[in-house]
């Protein structure tokens, strides 16, 4: 089995502001994308813990939006580490009970394109407008294609 790791925030959520009272902005057809790799992929969910939010927090969230069951596990880098690296993801895949066969991240921040271009985990580039293009660019990359310039 394959693992698709999201960095959550920004690539699927986001908060107007940082006024984290309100529920975060979801990603445009956020499910179908997430229903298109569910049937072929294990998902995990991580979000840095600079953004101040638990793991279990996070879930909420997704459930709110009807988009948690589509998770085999949602966590915060404050789990795995300080932040997001290929360090933390491979933690995490260990937490899973990896290694999968494959492991790539979904993210939406470009400052962690470079590290990940060193380590052998590919990365997709996202933004959440953009979001529903995901299930494609993931199976081309797991594929052997080339997606992020």
């Amino acid at each position: 089995m394959r693992l698709v790791v999201i960095d959550l925030i920004p690539a699927l959520l986001s908060w107007e502001g940082r006024d984290r009272s309100k529920e975060p902005s979801v990603a445009p057809d956020a499910a179908a994308a997430l229903g298109e790799m569910f049937v072929r992929f294990r998902i995990a969910g991580v979000v840095d813990a600079a953004a101040e939010a638990t793991g279990s927090e996070m879930r909420d969230h997704l459930a709110r939006s009807d988009l948690a069951e589509f998770f085999d596990m949602v966590g915060t880098t404050a789990e795995f580490g300080p932040q997001i690296s290929p360090r933390v993801i491979r933690r995490l895949i260990r937490a899973l009970g990896g290694p999968d066969d494959r492991t790539l991240l979904v993210t939406g921040r470009r400052q962690v394109l470079d590290q990940f271009a060193r380590s052998r985990i590919p990365v997709v580039f996202t933004t959440m407008d953009e979001f529903s293009a995901v299930p494609d660019a993931v199976e081309a990359l797991l594929g052997g294609g080339r997606v992020n310039p």
